[in-house]
């Protein structure tokens, strides 16, 4: 007897999810290491598909507009600390301290910079960076991180997970931005968790009315 459609085999369309998404991830690193290499204005569509071994429609179908590769290579950046975040909290019998969280996510994102400092430090001088950080997209690792504080005590009840978050997040897109202007001028991780202090504990004297 033919089996019905809820009976058909899942195992080619599992083996199609994992050949396209091998596919696009060849297309992205292809991308990248040529955006790194000869600059993301010398770098076509041809050049990347011929990197990745594959036709150019197909780098069309993954990719439709170059910018995606910075924002999807940015995207993963966020995830990356999102499933961090999310595996230090399901291992730990309970949650750290805020801040130290939050200082761990800023480490690693200094990390990767500086891992990855031609290639970010080419989309920044071309202008592409900027715009494939999408500020409304702030990690959701850093909320996640300030709503334990604000649970915990650590972090004042009456402000909002988000709020704080954004500004976090804004320090870093500042500092990330003045560093790679600057040519690794300043340690990016020292300058980021300066800020993460700040925040934390505000610029004016304990006492002063606000």
């Amino acid at each position: 007897m033919r089996p019905t459609a809820s009976e058909e085999p899942t195992e080619p369309t599992d083996r199609r999810t994992r050949r396209r998404d091998a596919t696009r991830e060849r297309l992205l690193t292809a991308a990248l290491e040529l955006f790194a290499s000869q600059g993301y204005a010398a770098t076509t569509y041809d050049h990347i598909a011929e990197r990745a071994d594959v036709g150019r429609q197909t780098a069309f179908n993954h990719f439709r507009r170059k910018e995606d590769f910075v924002i999807t290579w940015v995207r993963q950046r966020h995830e990356l600390l999102d499933r961090r975040d999310a595996a230090d909290t399901a291992d730990a019998t309970e949650p750290g301290p805020a801040i130290e969280a939050l200082a761990d996510e800023l480490r690693t994102l200094a990390d990767l910079n500086e891992r990855d400092y031609a290639l970010a430090k080419e989309l920044h001088d071309s202008g592409v960076l900027h715009g494939a950080i999408d500020l409304r997209a702030t990690p959701r690792a850093f909320v996640a991180a300030i709503d334990r504080g604000r649970r915990n005590g650590e972090i004042r009840a009456d402000l909002d997970p988000e709020t704080i978050a954004d500004l976090l997040f804004d320090a870093y897109v500042t500092a990330l931005s003045r560093w790679l202007q600057s040519d690794r001028g300043f340690p990016l991780a020292e300058a980021l968790l300066t800020r993460l202090a700040v925040l934390a504990n505000g610029f004016t004297p304990r006492g002063v009315p606000g």
